[in-house]
């Protein structure tokens, strides 16, 4: 699982390094994914600008379609993925589920800001419905090295 996060960490910084025309972050945000089977890395990136995020996740059922995915939060600021306490969120881009079992989004949301207190990272399941019950989940914490 350490191994995933890091590896997923490490290609969304060399892909953020070589698109030079990005501004540089004021702060990073990563989470372990986890759940069902599933594990991967989601990596939020503060910018001037506004928020980029990288989500990461495999095994998926191979071809299985779109997962909704999301970064949630509450009013309180006590937000965690053990509790499922996030009732607002910030929609991200979808993660569709290739022919290996892998899925990998970017989204950009210009303007936006990480919300104060905790918060995390959740992948829902597609059935029954689009947005189905939560599948695999992190808690998002600051990077604290030097980026």
């Amino acid at each position: 699982m350490k191994r995933v996060a890091v590896l997923g960490l490490m290609a969304v910084l060399v892909v953020w390094g070589a698109l030079g025309q990005m501004a540089r972050p004021t702060e990073v945000y990563h989470a372990a994914l986890s759940g069902q089977g599933l594990r991967g890395t989601a990596v939020v990136l503060v910018l001037p600008a506004g928020l980029e995020v990288f989500v990461y996740l495999e095994g998926l059922k191979p071809g299985s379609g779109a997962y909704a995915n999301h970064i949630h939060f509450n009013r309180a600021g006590n937000a965690n993925c053990r509790e499922q306490n996030g009732d607002q969120i910030l929609g991200l881009t979808s993660l569709v589920a290739d022919a290996n079992g892998r899925a990998v989004a970017f989204t950009r949301l210009p303007g936006a800001r990480l919300p104060e207190g905790s918060t995390y990272v959740n992948v829902h399941a597609n059935t029954p419905a689009p947005v189905g019950g939560s599948i695999a989940c992190g808690d998002l914490s600051e990077v604290k090295e030097r980026y």
